[in-house]
This record gives C-alpha cells, sequence and structure tokens, in this order.
C-alpha cells in the first residue's frame, strides 16, 4: 500500500496533495499614451526641459527622433571643458562641426520650424569658436539672439582685445553675457542694426563711453546695463538711441572706491528708468574684517559721483540702495510712480583699506536731494489719484514709495 500511495503522489491523484499554481499569464503590453499626443503638445512639454534633455528624447523611439527640431529655442555650448580648463583637444573642434551638421539639417528640413531663441555658449579667445558662431548665428537668423561669451584663458586685467558681432536680418533682441572683464562689448553692424529693439549687457565687462559712443541704434526701445563696472562716467543720450523708452541700470559699480564716475541719462523719449542694485552695506555692529572684497573687478562700489537725468517724458522712477554724491535732475514728465530706497551701514573694501561707512545722514541727505529733483514730477492733477504713499524710516533703512493712477477722463 505504502508504494502505491507513493506512486499515486507522484501521478498526483493523492487527495490530500496542494492544487497547482495556474499558470503565469504573459504581462499585457502597456499602450503608449504619451507617444499619442499631437506634435504641438509634446513639443510644449520639451520645452519645459533642459535642452540637452530635449535632445536626448531623440533615442526614445522614432516618434521621438526629430521632436528637438522643432523646439523654438536652441542652445549650443561649444566648450566641452568649461572655464576652469584651458587646454583644447580635438574633440571640442569635433563637437562643434556636429552641431553644424545637426543645424543645417533643421535649417534644409522640409518641415522647417523657426528658431525663435538662439543661445550660444563659446569661447572669445579660440579662433575656430568665433569662426563657428558667426556661421551659426547667419544660418539661425533668430529674432532673440543671446551670446555667453568666455575666455579660455580666465584673464581678469589684461585686455582680450577688440571684436564685432554681426547681426542677421530677423534680430530684434540681443542679450549679451561676458563671463570675464578681458571680454570687451562688441561692435555691433549688419542690416539688422537698425531694427534692433531690446539690447541687454549683462555680465563683468568693463564698459566704457567708447562704445555707446560708436553705437547707433534708431529704434533701440530698451536697453539693459547690468553687472557692468565703470572705469569714468558714461553717457546715454538720444544721440544713439532717439527711441530709448526703458532704461535699467543694475548692479552697475565704479572700478574701486577711489574711482570718480556718474552716469547721466539724456533721453528725450524715456518714460521708465529703474537704477538698482543689490544691497551693498553691512549693519554697523558687524565685524569689519568680514565685508572684504577679494578683487578691484566686482560689481560692489556703487557710488557714483554723479547722477544726471533729463527725461522730459519719465514717468517711472526707481533707485534702490544706490548711491551718489550729486543727484541732478534736469527734467521728468508727469511721475505716476516713484520708488527710492537707501540703506546705512557699512560699505564693502578691499583687503588693505580702511572700513568706510555710509550713515543715516548721508541717506538723508541723498533722499531730500531726489525728491527735491524729482518735486516738479510729483505733482498730480488731484492727490485723490494717489493710490499709495509710503514713507519708512528706521535704525538703517529709509524708503519713499509713491503711485499713482491717471483716470482716463479726468
Amino acid at each position: 500500500m505504502a508504494g502505491k500511495k507513493r506512486h499515486d503522489r507522484r501521478k498526483g491523484n493523492v487527495s490530500n496533495s496542494k492544487p497547482l499554481p495556474p499558470p503565469k499569464k504573459a504581462v499585457e503590453k502597456r499602450e503608449d499614451v504619451i507617444s499619442k499626443l499631437p506634435d504641438d503638445i509634446l513639443v510644449h512639454i520639451l520645452t519645459m526641459c533642459p535642452y540637452s534633455d530635449a535632445v536626448r528624447t531623440a533615442a526614445v523611439s522614432r516618434r521621438w527622433q526629430h521632436l528637438h527640431t522643432q523646439l523654438p529655442g536652441v542652445l549650443l555650448s561649444m566648450s566641452v571643458l568649461g572655464l576652469l580648463n584651458s587646454s583644447l583637444g580635438e574633440p571640442s573642434e569635433q563637437r562643434v562641426q556636429s552641431m553644424e551638421r545637426t543645424l543645417r539639417r533643421r535649417l534644409h528640413d522640409g518641415n522647417h520650424h523657426t528658431i525663435e531663441l538662439l543661445r550660444i555658449l563659446y569661447r572669445k579667445d579660440v579662433p575656430f569658436e568665433c569662426k563657428y558662431v558667426n556661421k551659426f548665428i547667419a544660418l539661425a537668423n533668430a529674432p532673440r539672439l543671446e551670446l555667453h561669451v568666455q575666455c579660455a584663458k580666465g584673464l581678469l586685467d589684461e585686455d582680450a582685445g577688440e571684436w564685432s558681432l554681426e547681426l542677421p536680418p530677423a534680430t530684434t533682441q540681443l542679450k549679451l553675457r561676458p563671463y570675464w572683464y578681458a571680454v570687451r562689448p562688441p561692435r555691433l553692424h549688419g542690416p539688422t542694426v537698425n531694427s534692433l529693439r531690446q539690447l541687454i549687457l549683462n555680465g563683468m565687462v568693463v564698459l566704457r563711453q567708447e562704445f555707446l559712443d560708436n553705437v547707433f541704434l534708431p529704434s533701440l526701445e530698451e536697453l539693459h546695463i547690468v553687472k557692468c563696472t565703470l572705469p569714468a562716467s558714461i553717457e546715454i543720450t538720444s544721440g544713439g538711441m532717439p527711441r530709448l523708452k526703458r532704461l535699467r541700470v543694475s548692479n552697475v559699480a565704479v572700478m574701486s572706491d577711489t574711482t570718480k564716475a556718474g552716469i547721466a541719462v539724456l533721453a528725450d523719449e524715456l518714460t521708465t528708468l529703474h537704477v538698482t542694485c543689490s544691497c551693498q552695506t553691512e549693519p554697523m555692529s558687524s565685524d569689519p574684517g568680514w565685508f572684504i572684497s577679494p578683487s578691484r573687478f566686482r560689481a560692489v562700489f556703487t557710488r557714483y559721483s554723479c547722477f544726471r537725468l533729463r527725461a522730459p517724458k519719465l514717468r517711472v522712477f526707481d533707485w534702490h540702495c544706490c548711491y551718489a554724491d550729486e543727484v541732478r535732475v534736469d527734467s521728468v514728465g508727469c511721475l505716476s510712480d516713484v520708488a527710492v530706497q537707501l540703506a546705512a551701514g557699512r560699505l564693502p573694501r578691499l583687503g588693505h583699506q580702511e572700513s568706510t561707512c555710509l550713515t543715516m545722514e548721508d541717506c538723508d541727505k541723498q533722499m531730500k536731494g531726489i525728491l527735491r529733483e524729482l518735486m516738479p514730477g510729483l505733482r498730480p492733477r488731484k492727490w485723490n489719484y494717489i493710490e499709495r504713499k509710503c514713507v519708512k524710516r528706521d535704525e538703517r533703512w529709509l524708503c519713499f514709495e509713491i503711485s499713482s493712477i491717471t483716470p482716463k477722463y479726468d
């Protein structure tokens, strides 16, 4: 019997044996729903990703292979070694040549999609990169152009030399971002210079008057000067920019605390002016040894010898944490928004210099001087048009803000 029971158990006929598990079903293949979305939706999703990640999606499937060529913005990073390595190898040039082939294929494709924004990162002191940059700019013919200019040698006090930039016919907005003080602002030329509407100079660059004297932008309406350093005074006038309406001067410093440099804005069509900087003072209670600038090339000394303004159509005036020994206002329009903010405290210094400070008395004098000069434009037709008026003072900050609305019908 025992032998028979063992035989039956091998055949699976024993009543107390466990049932065999059911056979595994094949895993159902999930449907790729996202790839069925229209191209415009997928491209919109890719625009929210970093450009390098969007390009990598071409390896996902054939459906995604050419979606990145429909992106309105293109980023070309020509320097693979970055700022910290000055050596140049053959792979860098091969990378740039590959970018050219990709860009040409996109532009010669039957379903060509216009490039709205072209960003290029390159090194100004590498000749072959400069050569290809000019090719890329001409090929793309983008309405918006943004150049991030570096130096492979990492020059600081030296001058990397003059250079020029030819703008293609479609470009109306130009943003220049130099990363070294050795890089000068370029000489602009080309058919689109007369139609350029926005110019942004944002980066560590020494801005001299010769750049403003040698440029004539008859259609320019908006100018941003950010993080630049002034070795001497500059003038922004209607002679070179007759249609300038909006001006932003942000974190623009003089070369050192002993440099006497001022800013003059003489613009007949200007309506909006912002003169601002990050608060570059520390509380007087702080340790003087903490607030030392490591280099004379830093936008920290924002004390101008003079600030002069002539803008008969000006409506918005914003002055934030800057200081000038003298503020002169020749003329302004009927001001609708005025904001003035000053901060007392310890000023930045170099290691060999003594600690200096900006007192509340200095801020009081500056505030009174600015408001006295702006008073002709601070007279609304009716004071009930005033929307907000604020005067604030404490041990360090001094602020004035006024905003008004001009009714459509009086």
